[in-house]
């Protein structure tokens, strides 16, 4: 069942589980074969390689594995007598003989590739491609200083007058010249001046294009940065990583609490970032899913859920973002959380200015307040701690009288991520029960 492409697909599929719906059946040690009628006048095809598995059907169904290879393997696995032991047809014999020829030139193409000279070549030509794509990079941050240096000239209070396209066509060129992590955040800083029409849409803006110009430089420094930072830089270019690499790295075993979910959509690429926090060493590391074009994200892993395993991090100078390991699953038993730490806010503000200081292009820093009070102040609704230090909410936070009525005007323990600025509020525990505020959670 776990093999089955969705939902409806597993449902379809063990409705096909059933004698009544096959004929021919058959198999032997290597393969699985039957016949299902369907709607035309011929039976469907399906068979199944078991060393796989590796499935095939006749059927119209772009769905892989479809229906009728999944209630296939289901019969076979609740009724193994009712495949006969015998030689299987012509048509699963030239499949199965068509898997093995493309096996065997696979392992033939993989030993040709670990010769010296292939491996050499290949070599030369990542060389190649990393030489040219630092080159492309640079010549976009050369059009990109030039772009921010007239912005500041004009000022910002003239940056309502210039029309939107400015924008994309700057966002494209980064594009082109293979930095992607900075069109994106100058699309986004775009839309600051364009989609809004809150007041104050100066100070963000002025601090994204500190960013970009900040980002820029760094690179252009990179050999002299500390190698997590540069691993930073890189990224936020538009580097990416393999993920082979990464779990390759040392990883940190523990028991991780889903602790909320953020999802963003920019209308190219979708992208849902998953806060957790480990019970036994207390370290927050987050998880991407991404999806292009109309593509639905993963499943997401819910809110208020354990997983027990090993999370191997990305470089950085704050390592935060990590994948998981092979041995990645929910325990039989959620354990027994540890009480949330009673953290002042001011020494919470010290952690994050102490993770700034390392690593300066941190956009969201997960913080757990424990027994903050929402209010409103001057039109500005902040969350107040006992010690009287108080958070702002971000204006982009679209649940306040949700979080007022969940409250009730009493301390409750708030998770969310800080800007360096303001507070976005994604779930509130109160009453021994958690709610969330943004994303997906346990029903």
């Amino acid at each position: 069942m776990a093999l089955a492409p969705d939902a409806a697909s597993a449902k379809a599929g063990s409705a096909q589980a059933s004698p009544a719906k096959w004929s021919g059946l058959g198999g032997h040690a290597q393969a699985l074969w039957g016949l299902c009628q369907g709607s035309g006048k011929d039976p469907y095809r399906a068979q199944i390689e078991l060393a796989g598995p590796a499935f095939k059907c006749t059927c119209p169904s772009r769905k892989f594995p479809c229906k009728h290879g999944l209630g296939l393997y289901l019969l076979y696995a609740r009724d193994a007598s009712a495949f006969a032991e015998t030689d299987a047809p012509a048509w699963v014999q030239d499949w199965l003989q068509s898997r093995e020829q493309r096996a065997e030139k696979k392992i033939a193409k993989q030993a040709e590739e670990q010769t010296p000279e292939a491996i050499a070549a290949k070599e030369q030509r990542q060389q190649k491609r990393q030489e040219k794509r630092e080159g492309n990079v640079e010549a976009g941050l050369d059009v990109l200083d030039t772009w921010l240096a007239d912005l500041a000239h004009d000022g910002l209070a003239a940056l309502r007058a210039k029309s939107a396209k400015d924008w994309d066509a700057m966002a494209a060129r980064l594009v082109d010249t293979q930095a992607p992590g900075l069109a994106a955040r100058l699309r986004r800083t775009g839309l600051m001046i364009y989609a809004s029409s809150t007041a104050g849409w100066e100070l963000p803006v002025a601090r994204e294009l500190a960013q970009l110009a900040l980002l820029s430089q760094s690179y252009r420094r990179l050999a002299s940065l500390p190698p997590g930072l540069q691993h930073d830089v890189r990224s936020a270019i538009g580097w990416t990583m393999n993920q082979d690499e990464v779990l390759a790295e040392a990883g940190v075993s523990d028991h991780w609490l889903i602790c909320g979910n953020q999802t963003q959509d920019d209308g190219r690429i979708a992208r849902r970032t998953c806060y957790l926090r480990g019970r036994d060493s207390g370290r927050w590391a987050l998880l991407l899913q991404f999806s292009a074009g109309n593509q639905p994200l993963p499943p997401p892993l819910l809110t208020g859920t354990w997983y027990q395993g090993t999370l191997h991090f990305y470089p950085s100078a704050w390592p935060l973002r990590a994948t998981q390991g092979a041995d990645w699953r929910m325990p039989p038993v959620a354990p027994t959380p540890p009480p949330i730490n009673r953290t002042e806010v001011g020494t919470l503000l010290n952690d994050y200015a102490n993770a700034v200081a390392a690593q300066p292009f941190i956009e969201h820093f997960p913080m757990q307040l424990a027994q903050v009070t929402p209010q409103m102040e001057n039109g500005q609704l902040i969350l107040r701690a006992a010690s009287s230090e108080a958070l702002p909410v971000s204006s982009a936070f679209r649940h306040g009288w949700h979080l007022h009525a969940l409250a009730g005007g009493a301390p409750a323990d708030i998770f969310g991520l800080w800007s360096g600025y303001d507070f976005l509020p994604l779930t509130i525990t109160t009453g021994h029960r958690l709610y969330v505020l943004e994303g997906e959670s346990v029903s």
